[in-house]
């Protein structure tokens, strides 16, 4: 018997109003008639959805439960996702326009937790930064919503997107323990390359994310609002952009930096992208990615420059065939890891000296302050401004440019040195992919590389390897090489990094600070006692070349100074630097000039000129070295060292003129104006590079 079409019933306000039992019965013959298609509550195309979301569903919890550890939680979780998923694909319901304009109000935020969660929890967020970070997710998801005019398709593609950009960022903090950052989309093809290398597992909170994104996405499915705007639809598409636009060039202001409180600890990226949130920590770093010519740089102008600095250089046209490399010392580098003198800060007294060794030498050699650009971390700065002679006070402020920035070849004391004769050696006793230094030693022109893995059974203190340790590696390398052979040595420690708040039982400090109070009292005493294992290394170091006859000069230096609550403890505000000193950021407190002193010593087994209290900077580092070296200068380092007789010092954060007045940024800036259309040139415009300029002939 075929089915009769039936129409929908309109109920009359008669039949409305009549008894229930009445009513009951007219339901009753509704109830009798055959179920249209449409009405249907389960179909063939529901059912068919609904197995395909089980299956995949189900198979990812499977995985899950393969690769993730024993101990993780809440796995229930993900057969309740699955069991929802299920019934929403399974029966066939529509939304009211109300519960659609919910779901479509929430969604945004909802998909930022989500995303968040693939790695941390929400709450450890900073207030600020969720502000913010909401605020994209609803301009995103408007933008989308204009462009495709349909509430579930919007969430449907805002979610898939930020939904596989979350995911991306778990597999790349899970292989690398960095996030993803901008610079990152300059080795995306590297990366491609290496990606079958790697175990893709999936934790049970990871798994739990991607099942409440399927199970979104099946609430979409259903979703049917439509917006009719086809004649404001492109100024509405138009609005929603420029909006969203705006607001992550706001996000990336320093105004925006300050009132929102992000975290700008640049030095630990995965802290910084779980205080400040994925979207909004990648939006912000874009900032660093471009940097702009500087007012009137042409290539007219650089062979101007290049000109009057290289007819001012009697060193020009060296090459390694004027050079006796036989006259010439081997030349040790130490960057010791967070190496400062705190009495900069304050007067405090200790039970016993800190530095007994390193203050007491006076006999060839040279002593004083160097100014770092960074506190508290962001090593990896100060090492560039040391090997390239570039400052970091042309490049935007919390800007890594190891990671952003050296992509090829770049001079460096190095590739000079190496150009020569002399073997360059890189050391550093942790990760090689810290600070991508694996491929930027390579680009600076290391010839050798030593890592963590290098040293054999090596001291550790606390949990990282010693400063003597490295040294012992350096005395080994020194007694393998050959009596003609020069080393350059270049070793970036471990043993002072932070934190200094745990208890280790295989390092007992022994300084302690007389009279002192406060929270983080004996982490500055743990930190004072690592300097005095610092001084006390250093000492057999130098011990041991006195007794060399080949010429050895080694230099050591600070790369910065521990962080805040370290020195905070003794920080009085003395004031030991002079007051000629333009300072960039506030100026005052924990932002002041005397925050980024460190010491720096440089000693010979042979004369050189002595010096006591000297201050500079790293960027003039090498040009003081390679003078008590005596290896001639490149026409660069000429320039650097003409320039440090009217500029003494500068970095990110303090520039001192010669006149002993002090300076504003116009000033500075006009003085400088040739220093940063080199740094343009040998950094960025590469293709142009006046590469003689920058090394030996």
């Amino acid at each position: 018997m075929k089915n009769k079409k039936y129409k929908k019933r309109i109920y009359t306000k008669s039949e409305r109003s009549s008894s229930a039992k009445e009513y009951l019965a007219i339901i009753g013959r509704q109830l009798k008639r055959p179920i249209e298609k449409q009405d249907r509550w389960i179909d063939k195309k529901s059912a068919i959805l609904a197995v395909v979301y089980g299956v995949v569903m189900a198979g990812l919890a499977v995985y899950a439960m393969q690769t993730a550890e024993k101990s993780q939680e809440w796995l229930w979780l993900a057969v309740v996702f699955i069991a929802a998923a299920i019934v929403v694909n399974l029966f066939r319901f529509r939304y009211s326009a109300l519960i659609e304009i919910i779901l479509t109000a929430f969604a945004p935020a909802a998909v930022f937790m989500l995303v968040e969660s693939y790695t941390h929890l929400l709450s450890q967020m900073w207030e600020g930064p969720v502000i913010l970070n909401l605020i994209m997710y609803y301009l995103f998801f408007g933008v989308l919503l204009f462009i495709t005019g349909r509430t579930g398709m919007s969430i449907l593609i805002g979610s898939m997107l930020l939904g596989a950009a979350g995911l991306a960022n778990y597999f790349v903090l899970m292989f690398r323990s960095s996030p993803i950052l901008p610079w990152d989309l300059f080795s995306v093809g590297v990366a491609a390359t290496v990606a079958d290398n790697f175990e893709y597992k999936l934790s049970v909170r990871a798994c739990n994310v991607i099942l409440l994104i399927l199970l979104l996405w099946s609430l979409c499915l259903k979703m049917r609002l439509k917006f009719k705007m086809s004649k404001f639809r492109g100024a509405g598409i138009a609005v929603m952009c420029a909006a969203f636009m705006g607001f992550c060039s706001y996000v990336q202001t320093d105004a925006a930096i300050k009132t929102f409180d992000m975290d700008t600890t640049l030095f630990t990226p995965t802290v910084y992208y779980r205080n400040n949130g994925l979207a909004l920590s990648f939006i912000v770093n874009l900032r660093y990615l471009k940097i702009d010519k500087p007012e009137g740089y042409s290539q007219e102008e650089l062979a101007k420059i290049q000109n009057e600095i290289s007819s001012g250089n009697s060193d020009s046209n060296v090459s390694a065939d004027n050079i006796d490399l036989t006259k010439k010392p081997n030349i040790i580098v130490i960057m010791n890891e967070a190496f400062s003198d705190l009495s900069v800060l304050g007067d405090y007294t200790t039970n016993t000296e800190v530095m007994p060794f390193i203050s007491s030498l006076s006999e060839n050699t040279q002593k004083g302050w160097m100014y770092s650009s960074v506190k508290g971390g962001n090593t990896a700065n100060t090492e560039f401004e040391f090997l390239t002679g570039l400052s970091m006070y042309f490049l935007p402020t919390g800007s890594i440019p190891y990671q952003q920035y050296i992509k090829s070849e770049v001079p460096s004391l190095a590739s000079q040195l190496s150009s020569v004769g002399y073997t360059s050696v890189s050391m550093h006793p942790y990760y090689p992919k810290g600070w991508n230094r694996d491929t930027v030693y390579d680009d600076l022109g290391f010839e050798e590389k030593y890592f963590k893995d290098d040293f054999s059974n090596p001291e550790i203190l606390r949990t990282y390897i010693s400063d003597w340790t490295t040294y012992q590696k350096i005395i080994s390398r020194y007694e393998e090489k050959s009596s003609d052979e020069r080393l350059f040595v270049f070793d970036v420690t471990m043993q002072n990094h932070g934190s200094y708040v745990k208890r280790y039982s295989n390092f007992i400090p022994d300084v302690s600070v007389v009279g002192g109070s406060g929270t983080y009292l004996k982490a500055t005493e743990q930190y004072l006692s690592l300097i005095k294992r610092s001084d006390e290394a250093f000492k057999q170091l130098v011990e041991y070349f006195e007794k060399q006859s080949e010429p050895t000069i080694i230099m050591m230096f600070g790369d910065h100074q521990p962080a805040d609550y370290i020195t905070n403890v003794v920080d009085t505000g003395k004031k030991t630097g002079s007051n000629d000193a333009f300072v960039t950021s506030i100026g005052t407190g924990s932002d002041r000039k005397e925050r980024y002193m460190v010491p720096f010593v440089m000693w010979a087994n042979y004369d050189i000129n002595e010096s006591q209290g000297e201050e500079t900077s790293a960027n003039y580092l090498a040009v003081r070295l390679l003078k008590a070296a005596g290896l001639p200068l490149t026409d660069f380092q000429s320039y650097l060292s003409d320039l440090q007789q009217n500029v003494p010092f500068i970095s990110a954060h303090a520039l001192k003129e010669n006149t002993g007045t002090d300076c504003g940024e116009e000033e500075a800036e006009a003085l400088l104006k040739n220093y940063k259309k080199l740094l343009y040139n040998d950094l960025f415009d590469t293709k142009h590079r006046l590469q003689a300029f920058y090394s030996y002939e």
